[in-house]
């Protein structure tokens, strides 16, 4: 497996991991139950990148449900307040306003790198399949300063995975890919062009089972830097072909 010819230099493969072992039982109730008169939001909705469209990150989207749910965390106490006229009040309220400010000053030092290094966006050249590949060109909207290549990385997960000794689970790799890719700059902006065959017999989107990103990892003015991107692997070649909305 290789990467594709961009002209100045050829994305390097860094490691393939190989799947993982299957739980078959999960993928017999894999499919969930549908509620009555709720329509299923688009991929576009979901915040999956589509080929003729450019996508943020998972990073920059979810900006403004944390700094509303942080905002109100740390006025939980008058909140209450208000609601009960003045006549409840717990030594407990007290920890929301701590939660709130933990919430927002880490929301506030992403949203800071983010505005830092720019808007990140992701376009695919085609539908991700597969037995297929995936591709496509990722945008820094500001120079990448100091930063000369970046490492992308697709990945399919599988949902709790792993057990663990307290009874909480969590998400594992069950296969993945790397490149090591040159940055290249255009005009004022950089771009980043990453192309990976993806082999059949992988699982596809599942929402109780396996999901797939795309993630960016590098360094920008000696700062780490980490995107990602929800993956639409939901077809394959060699099995009937539906269209992604």
């Amino acid at each position: 497996m290789s990467g594709t010819d961009f002209g100045d230099e050829s994305p390097k493969i860094i490691s393939v991991s190989k799947p993982g072992p299957s739980r078959g039982y999960r993928v017999i109730f894999k499919k969930s139950i549908p509620i009555p008169g709720l329509k299923p939001k688009s991929r576009k909705e979901q915040g999956y990148p589509g080929v003729d469209r450019w996508t943020r990150s998972a990073q920059a989207t979810g900006a403004k449900p944390q700094y509303l749910l942080g905002l109100f965390f740390l006025l939980l106490p008058l909140i209450v307040y208000a609601v009960t006229l003045g006549n409840f009040f717990h030594p407990y309220l007290l920890c929301g306003p701590l939660f709130g400010i933990f919430m927002l000053s880490s929301r506030l030092n992403t949203s800071r790198k983010l505005f830092k290094n720019g808007a990140t966006l992701l376009k695919l050249g085609a539908h991700p399949e597969v037995g297929g590949e995936a591709s496509g060109i990722i945008r820094f909207l500001k120079p990448m300063r100091g930063c000369q290549s970046v490492e992308i990385k697709l990945v399919c997960y599988e949902e709790d995975a792993i057990a663990s000794n307290d009874y909480s689970s969590r998400d594992a790799e069950y296969w993945s890919v790397k490149q090591e890719i040159r940055v290249q700059p255009e005009g004022r902006e950089s771009i980043v062009r990453f192309s990976f065959d993806v082999p059949a017999g992988l699982p596809v989107n599942d929402p109780l089972c396996y999901y797939w990103l795309l993630e960016l990892r590098g360094k920008s003015s000696r700062k780490s830097m980490f995107r990602s991107w929800r993956m639409p692997v939901d077809t394959t070649i060699s099995g009937s072909s539906a269209s992604i909305s």
